[in-house]
């Protein structure tokens, strides 16, 4: 019995030993194993080169590479690190392993783009990151017109040396097959340098040239999807009005989505819409969901999924698509600043107020991130702070009448109301030449303490579809006005979850 005892205190001890120093020890490796094997599949597709020694090409090598790049993004079990990020390093003979450091990826493909007349040539190599050495590379002359199969015929080859499921020979939709006029892709490739640069004339310029790429080439499914991320841009800036955006930017990607039911970007417009439009939250996030199941190295579609939970008040969620975005996307200045946004809303204003500083180091020139600061300032009363960003703003975008609402606000609420009711005169004279949101001059009634007019405001906010409705519950500058019947009538409006 004694023996007994004994026996079993000494297992029981050496079951501790297992539990307390052993099995820690072993998951710490297992996880350092899969944390390799995960980060083993991962790439970062770096511009290509242009080897034609023709100038003003520089939009057309670009075009190539983010071709290459969604057709690699098509890729099972893969990560592949966002255009933002990937094309900082435009420099022809970059440093692998920083590379490698900064995107977190372990493998880069580099490649050159050479183009003579109506064919191109394109050699592509693949490169470990941690011993700088390339282990693949290949060279492939085809048709201009045939770029998206090759593209696509390339990532295939990628795949097989990654030793990943492959885009498994599935049909090419006719919108991809060929581009019947070579003209309307180099129009697409121009749009979307436009669209990259983001500035209001630039969209509009964008928009221009994918409707002349659709005018060559009419089953051009991408610029119809090109369209509709501009206008959803505009939109959201409101440097447009609702109704002249969120509908285009709707048809757009119906069309795109008609014509090639697997690019996952027609989803993600279709999801924006739905969310800041047609306030329809569960067609929204359905819209979003397919989108990153078509591609799940989509940044945009987690950008925009992530404005969705937020104002859904779904906190820990949104922060997990944020932060998925911002694997993909290291370098994003905006998603950045949309996790300090996103802090914002959640009432957590010195993390957000640390996330945007944050921010502004990578890029001091960001309008949105010195628009989220001030609002964070403005929600501790570090009124002088907040308006010192709401004007860094409007120094990136003169006249914007969201910044100057911003700007009216605080000025109201800090008690420097002649200088509210100046900045008021201006939206009221702007408004006669160009879109003024009613949401942006409720909230200088607000800060006014002019509750009957910030009220009157909301309500033609209401009739207009503001895309800012969608954070009025959230928004802690309506505060003033929460007790008033009138609020909940509008939070009931716009149909937000109570």
């Amino acid at each position: 019995m004694k023996k007994m005892i004994t026996l079993s205190f000494v297992v029981i001890i050496l079951l501790f030993a297992v539990g307390y120093f052993i099995l820690p020890k072993l998951r710490r490796s297992a996880k350092k194993s899969n944390d390799k094997i995960a980060a083993a599949q991962s790439i970062a597709v770096l511009p290509f080169v242009n080897m034609s020694n023709e100038p003003g090409q520089e939009y057309f090598i670009d075009g190539v590479t983010d071709g290459m790049l969604n057709s690699i993004a098509q890729l099972k079990n893969l990560k592949v690190s966002a255009r933002t990020s990937s094309f900082t390093f435009r420099e022809q003979d970059p440093d692998i392993q920083k590379v490698g450091e900064k995107l977190d990826v372990r493998t880069v493909l580099k490649g050159t783009v050479q183009m003579h007349n109506d064919s191109v040539q394109i050699t592509v190599q693949l490169i470990d990151v941690e011993n700088e050495a390339p282990f693949w590379s290949e060279i492939y002359d085809d048709k201009l017109e045939n770029i998206f199969a090759l593209q696509d015929k390339i990532a295939n080859v990628v795949a097989v040396k990654l030793e990943l499921t492959s885009l498994g020979g599935k049909p090419i939709p006719a919108s991809q097959k060929t581009i019947s006029v070579n003209e309307a892709y180099d129009l697409y490739l121009k749009g979307r340098s436009c669209w990259n640069l983001g500035t209001p004339a630039d969209l509009k310029k964008a928009i221009e040239l994918f409707q002349q790429a659709i005018a060559l080439d009419p089953f051009f499914a991408r610029a119809y999807s090109g369209i509709a991320d501009c206008y959803n841009a505009l939109g959201y800036g409101s440097h447009l009005a609702p109704k002249d955006a969120a509908p285009k930017a709707k048809d757009a990607a119906m069309k795109a989505f008609e014509l090639d039911s697997t690019l996952a970007e027609p989803h993600a417009s279709l999801g924006f819409y739905k969310f800041y439009y047609e306030w329809d939250w569960a067609a929204a996030e359905d819209e979003f969901r397919i989108a990153l199941a078509l591609n799940p190295n989509y940044e945009l579609g987690y950008k925009w999924y992530g404005y969705y939970l937020t104002a859904m008040e779904r906190y820990d969620e949104a922060n997990i698509i944020l932060k998925k975005a911002g694997e993909l996307d290291p370098l994003s200045v905006p998603i950045s600043t949309d996790m300090g946004f996103s802090m914002y809303y959640k009432g957590d204003y010195d993390v957000a107020i640390k996330k945007l500083r944050a921010s502004l180091q990578m890029n001091p020139k960001f309008p949105f991130a010195h628009l989220w600061l001030g609002r964070s300032y403005q929600a501790k009363k570090m009124y002088k702070q907040a308006i010192a960003e709401y004007k860094s703003a409007l120094e990136k975008i003169p006249d914007w009448p969201v910044g100057l609402a911003h700007i009216g606000n605080v000025y109201g609420v800090s008690g420097k109301k002649a200088a509210g009711q100046i900045i008021l005169d201006t939206l009221n004279a702007l408004a006669r030449r160009k879109f003024v949101t009613s949401y942006g001059m409720a909230l200088i009634y607000a800060g006014l303490d002019e509750k009957e007019k910030a009220f009157e405001w909301l309500n033609k906010a209401v009739e207009e579809r503001s895309n800012w409705l969608v954070w009025l519950k959230t928004d802690p500058r309506w505060i003033p006005l929460r007790t008033d019947k009138r609020f909940a009538l509008l939070v009931n409006s716009v149909g937000l979850p109570l």
